[in-house]
């Protein structure tokens, strides 16, 4: 199979302060353009060791590609560690340069004197126009192994790859035939006990698991489309509805599709998760034709006057209780009109559990159609994936709600 590495530069890369999304997002193309990922390496900014891992990487695969260091400044360094690798000098590509003089004009910004190096490159090679961006980027041939590099931008290197790349690089078939269906509320242990006998009914096909936070995810990869569609098939015939989507699907987007073929909306009243799962919707476009707005109540006060949660409910159970969500979940659709209302209240962390009420125990609730329902969650994890999780679990028992009710 043809082989493909993954070269990730910067010194913020090995230190924690920015995490390389770069790397799992060219997985996925590249095994879609019919190229085995058999490598990823992250190297820091510094010319020799750069250099020394393009030819390291140019020695065992067929296609290379590098994001990362093809800014202005002093530290991007990767187009001089290209040319060292490849034993040819920098020249300045006047094409390049006149380019990056024409975007910061049409912004009415000064181009100052360093960003010249974004149009130094290697004499042997070809520079790829960038229409997103001022770093282009460049590909050179090293041995016998094509080299891209491209900007360590996430938007700037996904248009490049997507728009410059792929075509350039892109095989017949796939290498691998790749598949991903989600669940929620299955653990990792359940879900592989459920589809047991389709994991030993489908040889051909491998079957593979992943936990993110709420949700479990089964991959299954195959050699051939048909061998692939037979193992998908009889996951989806043992999960069923359990199955809230496939592939590039969002739990988050999931919902909002639905709601919009039912010409429904949705409003939120959100205490421990702070205003996430309106977030979540929201970063879906399109969420302006459904979701209606929603409300952080932390405080009590808040959450009677804006929700309309009564307050001897509250005193008699507290924040953290099924009555609590439902009349959350209940009051908001009721005050914004919206088809359904979500709710969620609970205890995040890491201070503020009680033997009671443990750090983890959260309601979430959905009012609609049918009634309010509501569930108890016991959450593992720091604050942050507590707040996740139970965003992730309100959306999934309004999805739930949606595929009950027609």
């Amino acid at each position: 199979m043809p082989i493909a590495e993954i070269l990730t530069i910067g010194d913020e890369l090995l230190s924690g302060e920015t995490v390389d999304t770069n790397a799992s997002w060219l997985d996925a193309r590249l095994a879609d353009w019919g190229w085995t990922v058999a490598r990823h390496v992250t190297v820091a900014d510094d010319v020799p060791t750069i250099a020394t891992a393009f030819r390291e990487a140019a020695a065992r695969a067929e296609l290379v590609i590098s994001s990362g260091g093809l800014g202005p400044t002093q530290d991007d360094l990767t187009l001089q560690a290209l040319g060292v690798a490849l034993g040819a000098p920098l020249v300045l590509h006047e094409a390049t340069l006149e380019t990056i003089r024409a975007r910061f004009a049409k912004l009415g910004r000064e181009m100052t004197p360093n960003n010249v190096r974004q149009a130094m490159v290697p004499s042997v090679g070809e520079v790829l126009p960038n229409a997103v961006g001022t770093a282009p980027a460049f590909t050179a041939t090293l041995g016998s192994c094509a080299i891209y590099l491209v900007p360590g931008v996430p938007r700037e290197m996904r248009w490049l790859a997507e728009q410059t790349i792929a075509p350039r690089v892109r095989r017949a078939a796939p290498a691998i035939f790749r598949a991903t269906l989600k669940v929620i509320g299955l653990g990792e242990s359940k879900l592989e006990h459920e589809i047991r006998a389709v994991i030993a009914a489908c040889p051909g096909a491998r079957i593979g698991f992943r936990t993110l936070g709420a949700e479990n995810h089964v991959k299954v990869a195959a050699p051939d489309a048909a061998a692939l569609a037979e193992a998908v098939a009889a996951v989806r015939g043992v999960l069923g509805d359990k199955v809230y989507g496939a592939g590039e699907d969002t739990i988050e987007s999931v919902v909002i599709a639905r709601l919009a073929a039912r010409g429904q909306t949705i409003a939120t009243a959100e205490s421990c998760t702070g205003g996430l799962v309106a977030k979540r919707l929201t970063d879906v476009a399109g969420a302006s034709a459904v979701v209606l707005g929603g409300v952080v109540a932390y405080a009590n006060a808040l959450k009677t006057s804006l929700c309309d949660v009564p307050a001897d409910v509250l005193a008699a159970h507290g924040a953290v209780s099924e009555a609590v969500a439902s009349a959350l979940a209940s009051g908001v659709r009721a005050r914004t009109g919206a088809s359904w209302g979500v709710a969620t209240t609970g205890v995040a962390g890491p201070g503020g559990g009680s033997p009671e009420k443990p750090v983890g125990l959260v309601w979430v609730a959905v009012a609609g159609e049918g009634g309010v329902e509501a569930r108890e969650l016991r959450l593992p994890g720091d604050r942050e994936q507590i707040r996740q999780s139970s965003a992730t679990v309100a959306l999934e028992l309004l999805r739930e709600r949606l595929t009950t009710t027609g």
